[in-house]
Protein backbone atom coordinates (compact mmCIF):
# COMPACT_ATOMS: atom_id res chain seq x y z
CA UNK A 1 0.00 0.00 0.00
CA UNK A 2 1.29 3.45 -0.92
CA UNK A 3 2.26 5.35 2.25
CA UNK A 4 0.79 8.65 3.31
CA UNK A 5 3.50 11.34 3.21
CA UNK A 6 3.85 14.34 5.50
CA UNK A 7 6.20 17.02 4.15
CA UNK A 8 7.85 19.10 6.91
CA UNK A 9 9.56 22.39 6.12
CA UNK A 10 11.21 24.44 8.88
CA UNK A 11 11.68 28.03 7.73
CA UNK A 12 13.19 31.28 8.93
CA UNK A 13 13.00 34.69 7.27
CA UNK A 14 12.17 33.30 3.85
CA UNK A 15 9.92 34.97 1.31
CA UNK A 16 9.28 34.18 -2.36
CA UNK A 17 11.52 31.11 -2.56
CA UNK A 18 9.67 29.45 0.34
CA UNK A 19 6.36 30.14 -1.41
CA UNK A 20 7.70 28.66 -4.65
CA UNK A 21 8.95 25.56 -2.84
CA UNK A 22 5.56 25.04 -1.20
CA UNK A 23 3.73 25.65 -4.49
CA UNK A 24 5.76 22.89 -6.16
CA UNK A 25 4.74 20.50 -3.38
CA UNK A 26 1.08 21.51 -3.41
CA UNK A 27 0.99 20.66 -7.14
CA UNK A 28 1.90 17.04 -6.40
CA UNK A 29 -1.24 15.06 -5.68
CA UNK A 30 0.76 12.39 -3.86
CA UNK A 31 1.38 14.79 -0.95
CA UNK A 32 -0.72 13.87 2.06
CA UNK A 33 0.01 17.06 3.92
CA UNK A 34 2.51 19.92 3.95
CA UNK A 35 3.55 21.31 7.33
CA UNK A 36 5.45 24.61 7.41
CA UNK A 37 7.07 25.38 10.76
CA UNK A 38 7.72 29.12 10.65
CA UNK A 39 10.27 30.57 13.09
CA UNK A 40 10.13 34.07 11.58
CA UNK A 41 9.42 36.81 14.11
CA UNK A 42 8.27 39.45 11.60
CA UNK A 43 7.48 37.89 8.21
CA UNK A 44 6.89 40.14 5.24
CA UNK A 45 3.24 40.85 4.59
CA UNK A 46 3.03 38.97 1.27
CA UNK A 47 4.58 35.76 2.64
CA UNK A 48 2.40 35.91 5.77
CA UNK A 49 -0.72 36.48 3.68
CA UNK A 50 -0.05 33.64 1.23
CA UNK A 51 0.89 31.12 3.91
CA UNK A 52 -2.11 32.06 6.03
CA UNK A 53 -4.37 31.72 2.98
CA UNK A 54 -3.05 28.26 2.15
CA UNK A 55 -3.44 27.27 5.79
CA UNK A 56 -7.06 28.49 5.82
CA UNK A 57 -7.79 26.57 2.60
CA UNK A 58 -6.30 23.38 4.06
CA UNK A 59 -3.50 23.20 1.50
CA UNK A 60 -0.86 23.41 4.22
CA UNK A 61 -0.66 23.32 7.99
CA UNK A 62 1.12 26.39 9.33
CA UNK A 63 2.85 26.02 12.69
CA UNK A 64 4.52 28.98 14.43
CA UNK A 65 7.55 28.55 16.66
CA UNK A 66 9.08 31.44 18.60
CA UNK A 67 12.55 29.89 19.07
CA UNK A 68 14.82 29.82 16.01
CA UNK A 69 15.91 26.20 16.31
CA UNK A 70 15.75 24.03 13.18
CA UNK A 71 16.01 20.78 15.17
CA UNK A 72 13.11 21.76 17.39
CA UNK A 73 11.13 22.85 14.32
CA UNK A 74 11.60 19.46 12.66
CA UNK A 75 10.46 17.73 15.84
CA UNK A 76 7.45 20.04 16.09
CA UNK A 77 6.51 19.21 12.51
CA UNK A 78 6.88 15.50 13.18
CA UNK A 79 4.59 15.72 16.21
CA UNK A 80 1.96 17.54 14.15
CA UNK A 81 2.22 15.12 11.20
CA UNK A 82 -0.39 12.45 10.52
CA UNK A 83 1.36 10.62 7.67
CA UNK A 84 3.00 7.21 7.81
CA UNK A 85 6.21 8.71 6.42
CA UNK A 86 7.85 12.03 7.32
CA UNK A 87 9.61 13.88 4.49
CA UNK A 88 11.93 16.64 5.73
CA UNK A 89 12.82 19.46 3.35
CA UNK A 90 14.69 22.75 3.27
CA UNK A 91 12.93 26.03 2.56
CA UNK A 92 15.07 27.04 -0.44
CA UNK A 93 14.76 24.17 -2.91
CA UNK A 94 13.28 23.26 -6.27
CA UNK A 95 11.67 19.86 -6.86
CA UNK A 96 10.33 18.06 -9.89
CA UNK A 97 6.68 17.00 -10.34
CA UNK A 98 7.38 13.39 -9.31
CA UNK A 99 9.55 14.19 -6.31
CA UNK A 100 7.20 13.06 -3.53
CA UNK A 101 6.20 9.99 -5.52
CA UNK A 102 9.89 9.05 -5.81
CA UNK A 103 10.21 9.02 -2.02
CA UNK A 104 6.89 7.23 -1.56
CA UNK A 105 7.53 4.27 -3.86
CA UNK A 106 10.56 3.22 -1.82
CA UNK A 107 8.21 2.42 1.06
CA UNK A 108 6.34 -0.18 -0.96
CA UNK A 109 9.26 -2.34 0.18
CA UNK A 110 8.60 -3.04 3.89
CA UNK A 111 12.35 -3.40 4.48
CA UNK A 112 12.96 0.28 3.61
CA UNK A 113 12.89 2.37 6.77
CA UNK A 114 14.34 5.68 5.57
CA UNK A 115 15.28 7.29 2.27
CA UNK A 116 18.15 9.68 1.71
CA UNK A 117 17.52 11.83 -1.36
CA UNK A 118 19.90 13.37 -3.87
CA UNK A 119 20.88 17.02 -3.38
CA UNK A 120 22.03 19.03 -6.39
CA UNK A 121 23.39 22.55 -6.43
CA UNK A 122 22.29 25.11 -8.99
CA UNK A 123 24.58 23.72 -11.72
CA UNK A 124 22.84 20.32 -11.32
CA UNK A 125 26.02 18.31 -11.83
CA UNK A 126 26.02 14.64 -10.77
CA UNK A 127 28.74 12.05 -10.15
CA UNK A 128 29.12 8.27 -10.07
CA UNK A 129 32.42 8.27 -8.14
CA UNK A 130 32.78 7.20 -4.50
CA UNK A 131 35.84 7.77 -2.32
CA UNK A 132 34.61 5.83 0.73
CA UNK A 133 32.37 2.87 1.41
CA UNK A 134 28.96 4.62 1.54
CA UNK A 135 27.80 2.31 4.34
CA UNK A 136 30.81 2.94 6.60
CA UNK A 137 29.13 4.14 9.85
CA UNK A 138 32.21 6.06 11.01
CA UNK A 139 33.43 7.81 7.88
CA UNK A 140 31.09 7.10 4.98
CA UNK A 141 29.04 10.21 5.67
CA UNK A 142 32.04 12.56 5.37
CA UNK A 143 32.80 12.10 1.70
CA UNK A 144 29.59 10.65 0.33
CA UNK A 145 28.71 12.85 -2.67
CA UNK A 146 25.26 14.33 -2.17
CA UNK A 147 24.94 14.50 -5.96
CA UNK A 148 25.58 10.78 -6.39
CA UNK A 149 23.68 9.30 -9.33
CA UNK A 150 23.31 5.64 -8.35
CA UNK A 151 20.99 3.88 -5.96
CA UNK A 152 22.74 2.40 -2.91
CA UNK A 153 22.60 2.04 0.87
CA UNK A 154 24.45 4.76 2.74
CA UNK A 155 25.27 6.14 6.18
CA UNK A 156 24.69 9.68 4.84
CA UNK A 157 21.58 11.81 4.88
CA UNK A 158 20.80 15.49 4.59
CA UNK A 159 18.02 16.97 6.71
CA UNK A 160 16.92 19.03 3.70
CA UNK A 161 15.86 15.92 1.75
CA UNK A 162 15.22 12.73 3.63
CA UNK A 163 12.20 10.69 4.60
CA UNK A 164 11.60 8.15 7.35
CA UNK A 165 8.80 6.03 8.72
CA UNK A 166 7.16 8.11 11.43
CA UNK A 167 7.31 5.45 14.14
CA UNK A 168 11.06 4.98 13.59
CA UNK A 169 11.70 8.74 13.76
CA UNK A 170 10.26 8.80 17.26
CA UNK A 171 11.93 5.51 18.19
CA UNK A 172 15.30 7.17 17.45
CA UNK A 173 14.29 10.26 19.44
CA UNK A 174 13.95 12.71 16.57
CA UNK A 175 16.43 15.53 16.17
CA UNK A 176 18.58 16.50 19.15
CA UNK A 177 17.48 20.01 20.12
CA UNK A 178 20.92 20.73 21.60
CA UNK A 179 21.84 21.64 18.02
CA UNK A 180 20.43 25.15 18.28
CA UNK A 181 19.57 27.68 15.60
CA UNK A 182 21.04 26.49 12.30
CA UNK A 183 21.50 22.98 13.69
CA UNK A 184 24.91 22.22 12.18
CA UNK A 185 25.59 18.46 12.42
CA UNK A 186 22.05 17.66 13.61
CA UNK A 187 21.49 15.45 10.58
CA UNK A 188 24.68 13.44 11.07
CA UNK A 189 23.88 13.04 14.76
CA UNK A 190 20.48 11.63 13.81
CA UNK A 191 22.11 9.37 11.21
CA UNK A 192 24.54 7.99 13.80
CA UNK A 193 21.71 7.12 16.20
CA UNK A 194 19.71 5.64 13.33
CA UNK A 195 22.61 3.44 12.21
CA UNK A 196 23.38 2.30 15.76
CA UNK A 197 19.77 1.19 16.09
CA UNK A 198 20.46 -1.25 13.26
CA UNK A 199 18.84 0.61 10.35
CA UNK A 200 20.10 1.72 6.93
CA UNK A 201 19.34 4.65 4.63
CA UNK A 202 18.25 3.83 1.10
CA UNK A 203 19.81 6.44 -1.16
CA UNK A 204 17.57 7.20 -4.12
CA UNK A 205 18.88 9.61 -6.80
CA UNK A 206 15.39 9.91 -8.28
CA UNK A 207 14.25 11.61 -5.07
CA UNK A 208 16.21 14.69 -6.06
CA UNK A 209 16.12 18.36 -5.10
CA UNK A 210 18.00 21.41 -6.33
CA UNK A 211 19.29 23.32 -3.32
CA UNK A 212 19.50 27.00 -4.19
CA UNK A 213 21.47 28.07 -1.11
CA UNK A 214 22.81 31.46 -0.11
CA UNK A 215 24.37 32.18 -3.49
CA UNK A 216 20.98 32.15 -5.17
CA UNK A 217 18.80 33.11 -2.20
CA UNK A 218 20.75 35.37 0.18
CA UNK A 219 19.64 35.76 3.80
CA UNK A 220 17.35 33.77 6.02
CA UNK A 221 16.74 30.06 5.85
CA UNK A 222 16.32 27.18 8.24
CA UNK A 223 20.10 27.15 8.55
CA UNK A 224 21.18 30.72 9.24
CA UNK A 225 24.87 31.69 9.20
CA UNK A 226 24.28 35.30 10.12
CA UNK A 227 25.73 35.73 13.61
CA UNK A 228 29.43 36.64 14.01
CA UNK A 229 31.62 33.68 13.03
CA UNK A 230 28.65 31.32 13.16
CA UNK A 231 29.21 30.42 16.83
CA UNK A 232 26.22 28.03 16.87
CA UNK A 233 27.81 26.02 14.06
CA UNK A 234 31.09 25.71 15.96
CA UNK A 235 29.24 24.61 19.10
CA UNK A 236 27.16 22.11 17.15
CA UNK A 237 30.27 20.68 15.50
CA UNK A 238 32.06 20.20 18.83
CA UNK A 239 28.94 18.75 20.43
CA UNK A 240 28.81 16.17 17.66
CA UNK A 241 32.54 15.42 17.97
CA UNK A 242 32.27 14.89 21.72
CA UNK A 243 29.47 12.39 21.16
CA UNK A 244 30.92 10.36 18.32
CA UNK A 245 34.71 10.64 18.12
CA UNK A 246 36.46 7.28 18.37
CA UNK A 247 40.15 6.45 18.07
CA UNK A 248 39.67 5.01 14.60
CA UNK A 249 38.04 8.13 13.18
CA UNK A 250 39.23 10.99 15.43
CA UNK A 251 42.04 12.36 13.28
CA UNK A 252 39.99 12.51 10.09
CA UNK A 253 36.88 13.97 11.72
CA UNK A 254 38.84 16.63 13.63
CA UNK A 255 40.71 17.61 10.48
CA UNK A 256 37.44 17.72 8.55
CA UNK A 257 35.95 19.91 11.27
CA UNK A 258 38.92 22.30 11.37
CA UNK A 259 39.15 22.58 7.60
CA UNK A 260 35.43 23.23 7.21
CA UNK A 261 35.04 25.83 9.96
CA UNK A 262 38.48 27.42 10.22
CA UNK A 263 40.59 26.65 7.15
CA UNK A 264 38.02 26.79 4.36
CA UNK A 265 39.08 28.32 1.06
CA UNK A 266 37.13 31.50 1.81
CA UNK A 267 38.77 31.95 5.20
CA UNK A 268 42.29 31.04 4.14
CA UNK A 269 42.11 33.88 1.62
CA UNK A 270 41.31 36.19 4.53
CA UNK A 271 43.88 35.36 7.27
CA UNK A 272 42.20 37.61 9.83
CA UNK A 273 38.96 35.68 9.35
CA UNK A 274 40.74 32.33 9.71
CA UNK A 275 42.43 33.55 12.90
CA UNK A 276 39.16 34.73 14.44
CA UNK A 277 37.46 31.49 13.42
CA UNK A 278 40.22 29.50 15.10
CA UNK A 279 39.59 31.42 18.33
CA UNK A 280 35.84 30.78 18.09
CA UNK A 281 36.55 27.09 17.36
CA UNK A 282 38.46 26.83 20.66
CA UNK A 283 35.95 28.92 22.67
CA UNK A 284 33.05 26.78 21.43
CA UNK A 285 34.51 23.59 22.92
CA UNK A 286 33.63 24.20 26.62
CA UNK A 287 30.12 25.35 25.65
CA UNK A 288 29.63 22.13 23.71
CA UNK A 289 31.08 20.14 26.61
CA UNK A 290 28.45 21.57 28.98
CA UNK A 291 25.71 20.53 26.55
CA UNK A 292 27.24 17.09 26.22
CA UNK A 293 27.31 16.65 30.00
CA UNK A 294 23.66 17.72 30.18
CA UNK A 295 22.65 14.98 27.77
CA UNK A 296 20.70 15.10 24.49
CA UNK A 297 17.33 16.81 24.14
CA UNK A 298 15.25 14.28 22.22
CA UNK A 299 11.54 13.78 21.68
CA UNK A 300 9.73 11.05 23.55
CA UNK A 301 8.63 7.93 21.65
CA UNK A 302 5.02 7.98 20.43
CA UNK A 303 3.14 5.06 21.94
Amino acid sequence: MKPRISCIIPTLNRGPILLRTVEQLIAQTSAAEIIVVDQTVSPDSETRSVLSGWNHEGRIRLVHQSEANASKARNAGAIEATGDVLLFLDDDIEVGPEFIAAHARNYLDPKVVAVSGQVLESERAVTTKLQFDPEDPDLGWIRFPKNYARRCCTSWMASGNFSIRRNVYFEIGGMDENYTRGAFREETDFAMRFLRAGYKFQFDPEASIVHLGVRRVPGGGARSWNDPFEIHHFIGDWYFNLKYLRWRNASLILWYSFRHLVASRRKVKRPWLAMMSAIVWVVALPVAAVRRLGGPRLVAPIL
